[in-house]
């Protein structure tokens, strides 16, 4: 079920369906004369959504204004009641506006109603591919055998069709195929799909091919694989091609070397690793240790490598830079712890060579004491200079005064 949520996502997603034919009205729900009686019923429709009449609600799906009758469908679907399946049956068959046919056929999908059967394979005609869609997935819930010819006959009209964008109605077509367990029209349905054109596909045709294989007699297994082999859509032909490696038959060999020649790069190596295993089956068993060691190992590699081409690219990235990041992360880790390590020698090497606090203090005692001899010694050489100059001068004055 959460494949199915994933293909029918854009489910409700704006397109642009082919235009609708005008239907006819039903005689019961009478068309609305103007816009503006709708618009009032309407109005008052949504005053009281739980009393409002599920008939009105039908016969506002008529309204030739297509956005009340798109909201009018949609409070129909809102009701569980049983008052209202009937008026959603008649909105999904006849109502004009492909938005409110869709809305009422969701309606009647999340209902799941056996009575509602027949409306759903008649929905699955509908020129619109939401109603198409909500049709087959109600197709899918109730599992009635009635509805696997018309599923497949929606996928085979598809090799004539050109609608733009995911074929969500395939999509559950194929998903309604797989629920009723149908392995014998699966080949069909891929037959179909490799002929047409439509877009998005191969993942649900992919699911549904590998969910109904083992449902198939072994013989019918790989004739179903051989003839999707070839198939248009890449993820279908890799599970194609891993099936067949997986099976190891030497019958399959000359299909697999035919598509050497034309599998792009994507999908070639898978072939060659499928290839190496098939014909690893038609060897003579080793005569020795050595031989079956080399054999052993060969066999490892090949599915290892098989188990890699199975990956899709997003994954294949994801796988490879995972060690990448690790590697890196471990040279980080070894470049830090020799910095610190650099760094935790460094500084025992500046505390081994760096004076201690008791011997910088002894050499600033000696440093004052040197400065304070320097200070006496320049004192007393003052004191000597000037008593000389004194004596020099009295015999001066003592001669001035002869």
């Amino acid at each position: 079920m959460g494949l199915l949520a994933l293909c029918l996502v854009a489910v409700l997603s704006p397109q642009e369906p082919v235009p609708s034919p005008p239907r006819p009205a039903i005689a019961s729900v009478p068309t609305a004369p103007d816009d503006a009686a709708d618009l009032a019923a309407l109005a008052k429709a949504e005053a009281d959504k739980a009393q409002a009449d599920p008939t009105e609600l039908a016969r506002l799906t008529e309204s030739t204004n297509a956005k009340i009758a798109a909201r009018a469908a949609f409070l129909l679907a809102e009701r569980k009641d049983r008052p209202a399946y009937e008026p959603m049956r008649i909105v999904a068959r006849r109502s004009p506006h492909a938005e409110a046919r869709a809305l009422a056929m969701a309606g009647i999908s999340r209902i799941a109603d056996v009575g509602s059967t027949a409306t759903a394979i008649d929905a699955l005609t509908d020129d619109d591919r939401r109603v198409r869609t909500f049709a087959a997935q109600l197709l899918g819930k109730l599992k009635r055998p009635t509805a696997i010819d018309p599923l497949l006959a929606v996928i085979e009209r598809s090799r004539t069709t050109t609608a733009v964008g995911p074929a969500t109605d395939l999509q559950a077509c194929l998903l309604a195929l797989h629920d009723f367990g149908a392995h014998d029209k699966v080949l069909r349905a891929a037959m179909a799909l490799h002929d047409g054109k439509a877009e998005g596909t191969g993942p649900a045709l992919a699911f549904c091919c590998q969910g109904l294989l083992g449902k198939m007699a072994p013989a019918d297994q790989t004739t179903f694989l051989l003839a999707i082999l070839a198939h248009r859509e890449s993820v279908v032909r890799r599970f194609a091609i891993a099936e067949l490696a997986a099976r190891q038959d030497p019958n399959t060999a000359s299909a697999l070397e035919s598509r050497l020649a034309i599998e792009g790069d994507e999908l070639r190596p898978l072939v060659e690793v499928a290839l190496a295993r098939v014909r690893n089956d038609r060897s003579s068993p080793p005569s020795d240790e050595v031989e079956r060691a080399k054999n052993n190992l060969q066999a490892i590699v090949a599915k290892v490598s098989l188990g890699w081409q199975q990956l899709s690219t997003a994954q294949q990235g994801l796988a490879a830079g995972v060690p990448v990041l690790l590697l890196a992360f471990a040279i980080w880790l070894r470049r830090h712890r020799r910095a610190s390590a650099a760094a935790a020698v460094a500084a025992d090497t500046a505390a081994m060579v760096q004076p201690s606090e008791e011997f910088a203090a002894e050499l600033a005692d000696e440093a004052n004491a040197a400065a304070q001899e320097v200070d006496e010694l320049t004192l007393a050489t003052d004191d000597t200079s000037t008593m000389v100059t004194d004596d020099a001068e009295v015999p001066d004055e003592t001669a001035a005064a002869r």
